[in-house]
């Protein structure tokens, strides 16, 4: 497994998170608690390292799906996303790891919620992510939060993986220790959603809540 200082060190060469077309975004990381998470699983129906707070996934339902009412939840929460196109390493440095191509989310914390990360994390859990990447507010000192039982970096260990820079032109990339993803422009919130696309988002978000509770 690599150490701390290896993982440091692969943060710090490839996290140049380029300004060209996304002023927004680096403004909310500067104002804002951020975070990146997926409902994307290589198999969503494998629950052996699941928490109990994992949600079963229903007969039918794929990563699509999953990360839709993710989204929706979050929108719901009144939570600001913006789509990453990237991929991680499922059950990373373990014989059964694989690369799994993903759509995450990029979060804002647009009304400053103290509870904010707890959020993600328990979000995290319910989808069964090995882990979630916590950014504070002005991008110092961002670190991977495990949220299942995946020996890496293991249930509710915390991954220093060090300070965003931004700089130069072209796309907006990152990459965490062994995550790379690459950021999309635009940033939704609840207030852009139709009143109908409010009716769902609120279904979903209630949902969530009842069970976290």
């Amino acid at each position: 497994m690599k150490d701390m200082k290896e993982i440091l060190t692969e943060w710090r060469k490839y996290s140049q998170l380029n300004e060209s077309g996304l002023s927004r975004l680096y403004q909310h990381m500067t104002e804002h608690d951020c975070a990146i998470l997926t409902a994307f699983r290589n198999d969503a129906n494998d629950m052996t390292q699941c928490t109990q707070n994992a949600d079963v996934p229903e007969e039918g339902e794929n990563n699509k799906t999953r990360n839709r009412d993710l989204k929706a939840t979050l929108l719901g929460m009144k939570i600001g996303v913006t789509k990453v196109d990237g991929s991680y390493i499922e059950d990373f440095d373990t014989p059964q790891a694989v690369e799994v191509s993903e759509d995450s989310l990029f979060c804002v914390n647009l009304k400053d919620d103290p509870n904010f990360f707890q959020t993600i994390q328990r979000l995290g859990e319910k989808y069964c992510q090995d882990s979630i990447l916590c950014i504070p507010q002005g991008g110092k000192g961002a670190y991977l939060m495990g949220t299942n039982d995946a020996e890496f970096p293991g249930l509710g260990q915390k991954i220093p993986v060090g300070d965003a820079k931004f700089g130069g032109e072209a796309e907006f990339m990152s990459r965490v220790g062994n995550r790379p993803v690459t950021f999309a422009e635009g940033l939704e919130t609840y207030s852009d959603l139709s009143r109908n696309q409010r009716m769902a988002v609120m279904a979903i978000t209630k949902k969530f809540l009842s069970e976290s509770e």
